[in-house]
């Protein structure tokens, strides 16, 4: 079976090969919940490499259908929430002509229930789960050593990332990690994260993420951190901010923790179909 895929830049500035890419895989309706489908979309993610393929399939019959499954690979396994390739997925099948250009679009997930994604000009915007997060009063001393920094404020999300409040934003920019050091930690990953003042697009705040306890270095731009960065910040900045993450391509997202309360933080920021193409295996 030929199934459509594409290869989608979410989070991107107007430079090139910046972002975050995912792979976006279109199945026919109800294939990716099959029984024994797994290994199919495992492989196929496998055969992708890269950070996330999204796979998603219709939910009603009608020429432009606004529900989708959606489910998250990595190359070695399911993951129950991934925020850029949620954008990448959105962007792929408005680009492609698949979903209402201007609708809302609701994704029916496995572990994060439906989320709801909309457009908004040029932004592709969808609403995230966040729970408070966690002060961390005794922190593993391996944070620090495998950030090269002498201590922080440290709070844990409730994706089980481990994010570091800085003074200073260039600490965050020049940060070189040492992976050995940061993959004994017990996270899913590690975040810092701090106030940026004079930045030419005018966001308020900088992060990095590294995920070595899971083969991932450095993320490019990591759209779930920034629902728990909403309500880190939103008492000193206001519910909505523009935030920067400063890997190596670089990303903008737009944050809005104005239903922070309620349980849900939306994330937007333009995206870049850059790959269409069909998998064949």
């Amino acid at each position: 079976m030929s199934l459509p895929i594409f290869v989608v830049d979410a989070f991107v500035t107007e430079r090139p090969f910046t972002g975050n890419p995912a792979a976006v895989c279109v199945m026919p309706t109800g294939h990716s919940e099959a029984p024994g489908i797994e290994s199919r979309l495992q492989g196929i993610a496998a055969e992708m490499n890269l950070s996330e393929t999204a796979f998603v399939s219709p939910l009603e019959e009608s020429e432009h259908p606004s529900i989708w499954s959606l489910r998250w690979f990595t190359p070695g396994d399911e993951v129950e929430l991934c925020g850029h390739a949620t954008i990448a997925a959105a962007h792929a099948l408005r680009e492609r002509g698949l979903a209402p250009q201007n609708d809302p679009i609701i994704f029916r997930t496995r572990h994060r229930g439906d989320l709801r994604q909309t457009r908004a000009g040029e932004l592709e915007e969808v609403g995230l789960p966040a729970t408070p997060l966690e002060e961390i009063d005794d922190p593993d001393p391996r944070l620090f050593e495998g950030l090269g920094i002498e201590g922080a404020r440290v709070v844990r999300t409730m994706e089980d990332d481990l994010v570091l409040v800085l003074e200073e934003a260039a600490s965050i920019e020049n940060m070189r990690p040492d992976m050995r050091v940061l993959g004994g930690v017990k996270a899913r990953g590690i975040a810092v994260t701090a106030r940026l003042d004079h930045d030419p697009d005018g966001a308020a705040v900088v992060s990095r993420y590294f995920a070595p306890g899971v083969s991932v270095d450095e993320d490019p731009v990591t759209g779930s951190l920034h629902a728990s960065l909403g309500l880190l910040w939103r008492d000193e900045l206001g519910p909505a901010f523009l935030a920067r993450q400063a890997s190596p391509r670089g990303g903008l997202i737009r944050v809005d923790a104005t239903r922070g309360d309620e349980g849900v933080v939306s994330i937007a920021g333009a995206a870049r179909l850059v790959l269409v193409g069909a998998f064949l295996g």
